[in-house]
């Protein structure tokens, strides 16, 4: 159901915002576009993750995240978000340990609301307890934040594939679904 919903808000997402992506105006290096300011967020996250891996069951992830306008690169209207985040997972003798950068691209939805969405990479460091291996993964999500003076506030629903390692007497992945909520300060 989680991978489902998830599938639902970046094909929704995708499809919204298909139409304002143009190729011309792009700004690479992105600190050179017109107007360019990190907007730096710190952010504390918290929320509900269901891994694909052994007898892990879903319960609460929770870590912190940065994230800037892209200082790489930048579209001619709207925002391409860097969120990098370094989240704990630890759950029925499973822990996980993920550090990643998924960056969105942002569009104003209203006054100090904006919609994201994005694909993302990572490093997850899984635990079972018998073993302890480092997996690659790949993600998308979907994200609203909110943003008024120094406050700041977000979900995020984001789903992950993850490479195999061998756990156990066979080989694994932590594929894995996410839902987050979070609260920081803009800087």
């Amino acid at each position: 159901m989680k991978k489902q919903i998830c599938a639902s808000l970046i094909g929704l997402a995708a499809a919204t915002a298909s139409h304002t992506v143009s190729a011309e105006g792009w700004s690479f290096p992105g600190f050179n576009a017109e107007g360019y300011q990190a907007q730096t967020t710190v952010a504390l996250v918290g929320g509900v993750m269901d891994p694909d891996i052994g007898s892990a069951d879903a319960g609460s992830v929770y870590g912190l995240e940065l994230s800037m306008d892209c200082p790489l690169l930048q579209p001619p209207t709207n925002s391409i978000r860097q969120q990098v985040s370094l989240t704990q997972y630890d759950e029925d003798g499973v822990e996980i340990n993920s550090l990643e950068i998924n960056p969105h691209y942002v569009m104003p939805m209203g006054e100090n609301l904006e919609f994201g969405f994005g694909p993302g990479v990572g490093v997850l460091d899984v635990d079972t307890g018998s073993r302890d291996n480092t997996l690659l993964g790949i993600q998308a999500g979907a994200s609203v934040h909110y943003r008024e003076g120094a406050f700041f506030a977000g979900a995020e629903a984001r789903y992950q594939v993850t490479t195999e390692e061998r756990f156990g007497n066979r080989d694994r992945d932590a594929d894995n679904a996410r839902v987050l909520l979070k609260v920081g300060v803009n800087l």
